[in-house]
């Protein structure tokens, strides 16, 4: 230890070690001597009002999760743009006099004619703290290709050193590169705002308009979305959300177009009302160039527009979501959200049908719906059926007209243990086609307000076959004879209704012939095209009386047979042949 003392002691006589000095630095800078913080680099556009005509926003473009301006700069008539770029608002927090930037350094990448390749080292200027963040920079490289359809972009970044060289984070911008007089201009929309901040309980939401101009190349596009976030997700998110009605986007448009987006809310509502937000996103070209966003405003009806009555909300209940999300009425009162019927617990009405039975083959034109009134808490009960619900309310006008019509009818004022039977016309609704058709009944009353109350609803199908052609009650496609009205059944297929067929079921008889009849009865029978009425018997072989036999027999007698004229014949000749020896 004493050596040390020493040798210490030594160095400080002989100025080998020096005390500590005071560094000056400039003015404008202030060290601390604590550097906790790093500095943060930011920069916007700078004063430009000179070429502010020829600087356009076209939106942001996302890097990494963080949205960056993107401009389009149209060149002036020397072919180049000078833009002015201002950091002063950058900054260091360990600074308390000034932002606390030592230097600024400004970063050009990808500034080159389109097409050309890329240098990826860039262009660096640095610029120190006296420049107060002021940088101006010349475009002269167009990044888009002679028919406007592809582009590239300038990016340029800023970052900032403090002073003892703490280095910020890259800020961002992009350009794209226009030749002078470029036409390319913001597309322009008209949009149908008659539902912004209005209710609804319908299951879809359009979004409506026409775009207006700026479409130069016939490229701009709609997109609709619930979420601001769903813009930016990935294609395979967007297809699920477009499968769901949550995302919606427009054809390729040019001016004058008109568009219309639906987006589905029929899943949304709740047991509340509830405010929703649609976001609407356009752009040009697949680099979504002049991307704006809109936004609607809407509100949700509870339960989508259901509501209670009056008595139920008294009776004591609520509408509450279910597992599945869908609103379901708890209370003394009961909700069918299929019928959106409501019933009151008090009122219990019962109806018995006695007639027509299910799918009942009705072949007349008129036929009858018969009942009785079981049991009812409304005095009277009325009792209506209809082959159409609508009929059910329809005016009173239009009622009168669907009775004539025989398509509608209702019973007079029912008591309890009343029978009621309504007709209806079938010839009305009959086609020649086979109808399944239903029946629909209501039972009603009236409460003290005079208004009806719906107490019991039924409903049945019979069956209403094809037309009958000849009237006889039997189908046209069940009729052997649709237009014999004495015929509709061939059983032996014989071609003779059943009706008029002795034996229907033996196809070779098909009249009565008496056994007892005589052989020449029967023969007339089968030989009907041989029967002579000139002649005895009309010709018939067997005929008694006949004596066609005799006669032939006569004939055969008188006549020398074959024989005969063999024993002649010989004798001739044998007479012949002497002679002519003798001679």
């Amino acid at each position: 230890m004493r050596i040390t003392l020493v040798i210490a002691s030594l160095l400080l006589l002989g100025g080998l070690v020096q005390h500590p000095q005071t560094i000056e630095l400039p003015d404008e800078v202030t060290v601390f001597s604590s550097d906790e913080y790093v500095p943060y680099a930011n920069f916007t556009l700078g004063a430009n009002q000179a070429i502010v005509e020829n600087i356009l926003h076209a939106g942001t473009k996302t890097v990494s999760g963080q949205d960056w301006d993107v401009y389009r700069l149209t060149l002036d008539e020397t072919g180049q743009l000078n833009v002015e770029f201002d950091g002063s608002n950058s900054n260091d927090p360990d600074s308390t006099t000034d932002n606390g930037v030592a230097t600024y350094e400004w970063k050009i990448y990808f500034d080159m004619p389109y097409g050309e390749q890329p240098n990826l080292q860039g262009h660096t200027f640095s610029e120190s703290a006296s420049s107060n963040g002021l940088f101006t920079y010349s475009f002269q490289n167009v990044t888009v290709n002679q028919d406007g359809q592809s582009e590239s972009e300038i990016r340029m970044e800023l970052r900032v050193f403090d002073a003892v060289g703490k280095v910020s984070e890259k800020y961002r911008m992009y350009f794209v590169v226009l030749p002078e007089g470029s036409s390319d201009q913001p597309p322009e929309f008209e949009f149908d705002m008659t539902t912004n901040l209005t209710s609804t309980d319908a299951d879809v939401f359009y979004i409506n308009g026409t775009l207006v101009s700026g479409s130069e190349n016939g490229d701009v596009y709609v997109v609709g979305a619930f979420s601001m976030d769903d813009f930016d997700k990935s294609a395979i998110e967007r297809y699920n959300l477009l499968q769901e009605g949550l995302y919606a986007y427009s054809e390729a448009l040019s001016d004058s177009d008109a568009f219309s987006l639906a987006l589905s809310i029929d899943g949304m509502y709740t047991n509340l009302t509830q405010t929703v937000h649609v976001y609407i996103q356009t752009y040009e070209g697949d680099d979504k160039r002049w991307t704006t966003y809109h936004w609607f405003e809407i509100t949700l009806m509870a339960c989508q527009g259901v509501v209670a009555p009056e008595g139920a909300v008294i009776a004591g209940g609520e509408f509450v979501l279910d597992e599945e999300g869908e609103c379901q009425w708890v209370g003394e009162w009961s909700y069918d959200p299929v019928t959106g019927l409501w019933n009151d617990p008090a009122v219990e009405t019962s109806i018995e049908l006695t007639e027509p039975d299910l799918l009942e083959f009705v072949v007349s034109d008129f036929m009858y719906v018969n009942g009785t009134l079981i049991s009812t808490e409304m005095s009277p009960t009325f009792v209506e059926v209809a082959f159409d619900e609508a009929s059910f309310d329809a005016p009173a006008v239009d009622k009168y007209d669907l009775r004539l019509d025989g398509v509608w009818n209702r019973s007079d004022g029912l008591e309890q243990g009343d029978n009621f039977s309504l007709g209806l016309m079938l010839d009305s609704i009959r086609t020649n086609v086979t109808l399944i058709q239903p029946i629909y009944i209501n039972a009603y009353g009236y409460d003290s307000n005079n208004q009806a109350v719906l107490l019991d609803t039924l409903n049945l199908t019979i069956t209403v076959p094809y037309l009958d052609s000849d009237g006889d009650n039997y189908p046209d496609d069940f009729d052997a004879f649709p237009y014999d009205p004495l015929e509709w059944l061939d059983s032996d297929q014989d071609g003779v209704g059943d009706n008029s067929d002795y034996a229907p079921f033996d196809s070779n008889i098909w009249e009565y012939v008496d056994d007892t009849s005589s052989e020449c009865e029967e023969w007339e029978y089968w030989n009907a095209e041989l029967v002579d009425p000139t002649l005895p018997g009309n010709g018939c072989p067997y005929y008694e009386e006949s004596n066609t036999d005799d006669e032939d027999a006569t004939e055969e007698e008188l006549v020398p047979g074959f024989e005969a004229w063999l024993v002649i014949l010989t004798m001739l000749f044998a007479v012949s042949f002497r002679r002519k020896i003798l001679v």
